[in-house]
């Protein structure tokens, strides 16, 4: 399995630790129906970015410039997965 799988899994599954059933239900529906699909509404109800910071460090990785490709390409593979909204506990 690459990193930015493993990343994004690890990603996702933070947030469904931290988001209610239904907020990640309206961040998914709000994420297809944006047009500006660079925009993620993971923002509208917590800090996705410490849910990456997390995310880095259960790796044993610090945030830093140089590990934006992997953090992106993770977003990404989560975002376009629904962060693994059919997993969800919460």
């Amino acid at each position: 399995m690459s990193a930015a799988i493993e990343l994004a899994e690890r990603f996702a599954s933070i947030l469904r630790e931290w988001l209610t059933r239904e907020q990640l239900a309206s961040v998914n529906a709000r994420n297809q129906s944006d047009e500006d699909k660079s925009i993620c509404h993971t923002h509208d109800v917590c800090d996705p970015n410490q849910a990456m910071i997390d995310a880095l460090a259960s790796f044993g990785i610090e945030w830093s410039p140089a590990e934006m490709s992997l953090i992106d390409e993770a977003w990404g593979i989560a975002k376009a997965n629904g962060f693994g909204a059919n997993e969800c506990e919460c």
